[in-house]
């Protein structure tokens, strides 16, 4: 009984050490969306009427603004692991906690999804034999609405059929969701994605088979317009299965020869059997592959899922002595905390700009004094404000004054720039505004700023 006792007080030890990962992890939340802020100046913090708006705001501008940077920075090595920890046991948690937001924080209806293949044969006076078209597209975000046509000529009949249908697809995921929320204990990606496809083609052969039983009888065509109509439609059938097919692979067994969007009507996020990669020792193996798949829709995914987190967290009831969320918390806290690091280093490297010594804007404008209309060479850089900034898809576009000052006379010429740097700091390109000329003989302030001497 003693050994249990000890046994339960040293569970109750780690459970207390492990549970502050969840207080690190909202410290680090809060500093990531600061350093947001100060990225991203120009994203309102209240509504019109006074309103906060929340973090939201600020994580839709960092993924339109830094997260490339955090992309191509942040070390995959140690984020991978860290998500393939995390992510079998969030599916868990969130299809028994939160069923109704399963998919779409782990999956995503693909709208650029289109099938299309046309075939016509012809007779040799020019007159169409056959005709097999077909359409399969999706519309109004979650339907999935496809068109068989079927025509062509046989000795004196002419016949023309179009089978159409719509799938409406928020059902089917709601009763895959529900059948893998109650029989299985692991949360198995990849037949989720199969039971999906599987959903899809049974609705389509039921409205193939509707038509070919019931439809087509009624048409009162000969037999062997009925046959090459059946034919055709068990090609519809088939064709659309081998395509399917291709979303139970693993992404380094795709073909880079096949379209996506010709086959795939969902995504898993960040890719699909993402947990089974790590579960089976894939990444690894084909490691060259995954990296850039983890840091590109990783990183991605992780946006998300961090927001959704953070809204459990403070909105809903969890418990932070339960293992499994320990777990994903720690594992989350130690992803944004590299990602909150790139995020500080960035914007640090912004407001050190003016002060660098060695500044990249000034070294550019030197080496292409063209952008400095007549200046001649007495005159050496004397001062540099940065006025604004903002980051558009990793892009880091700042601008503001300089000033250089001519030793003889004490002269001072002040230009406005606009700069576009790369994600490492380099310049992109730069743009340079007239120049004013200020009479000064002991310039120590301009603008209001100090006169910093750099270079």
């Amino acid at each position: 009984m003693e050994e249990q006792n000890h046994g339960n007080k040293y569970e109750q030890w780690k459970a207390i050490t492990e549970s502050d990962f969840v207080t690190l992890f909202i410290k680090t939340w809060f500093t990531f969306i600061a350093v947001l802020r100060e990225l991203n100046p120009n994203v309102k913090v209240f509504t019109e009427d006074g309103k906060p708006r929340g973090d939201k705001p600020f994580l839709n501008a960092y993924k339109e603004g830094v997260m490339p940077i955090v992309q191509k920075q942040i070390s995959v090595d140690d984020i991978s692991q860290e998500l393939f920890r995390m992510y079998p046991l969030s599916m868990r948690k969130v299809i028994d906690v939160f069923p109704q937001f399963f998919f779409k924080t782990f999956f995503e209806i693909n709208s650029d999804f289109k099938y299309e293949k046309r075939e016509i044969s012809y007779r040799p006076d020019g007159t169409i034999k056959d005709r097999y078209e077909v359409h399969v597209h999706i519309v109004k975000e979650n339907h999935l609405k496809l068109s068989l046509g079927i025509s062509g000529n046989f000795r004196t009949t002419t016949y023309n059929e179009t089978i159409k249908k719509d799938i409406d697809l928020r059902p089917i995921i709601e009763k895959i969701v529900d059948k893998h929320r109650t029989q299985n204990l692991v949360i198995q990606e990849g037949q989720f994605i199969r039971d999906f496809y599987e959903s899809v083609l049974s609705e389509v052969n039921s409205s193939l088979s509707k038509y070919l039983q019931k439809i087509l009888p009624a048409k009162l065509y000969c037999a062997s317009i009925n046959q090459r109509i059946q034919a055709n439609c068990l090609r519809f059938s088939s064709d659309l299965n081998l395509r399917f097919q291709r979303n139970y692979r693993f992404p380094h067994e795709t073909s880079l020869m096949w379209k996506k969007n010709s086959y795939a009507i969902i995504y898993q996020r960040p890719f699909n059997r993402f947990g089974q990669v790590g579960a089976d020792e894939i990444y690894p193996k084909e490691k060259e592959r995954y990296v850039r798949l983890i840091s590109s829709g990783g990183v991605d995914w992780f946006a998300d899922f961090v927001y959704a987190l953070r809204n459990a967290l403070f909105h809903e009831i969890i418990s932070p002595l339960d293992g499994e969320w320990q777990v994903i918390f720690k594992s989350a806290y130690l992803i944004l905390k590299q990602i909150s690091d790139i995020c500080i280093d960035t914007i640090n490297r912004i407001a050190e700009l003016p002060k660098d010594r060695d500044n990249v804007i000034l070294n550019y404008i030197f080496q292409h004094k063209e952008l400095l209309g007549d200046m001649d060479n007495s005159y050496e850089p004397y001062g540099m404000s940065l006025k604004k900034w903002k980051i558009d898809n990793g892009n880091i576009v700042v601008s503001g004054d300089f000033s250089l000052r001519k030793d003889q006379t004490g002269e001072i010429k002040q230009y406005g720039y606009e700069a576009i740097l790369n994600d490492d700091f380099t310049i992109a390109t730069v743009n340079q505004t007239d120049c004013v000329t200020v009479a000064c003989i002991n310039a120590g302030n301009i603008n209001g700023q100090e006169g910093a001497n750099i270079g």
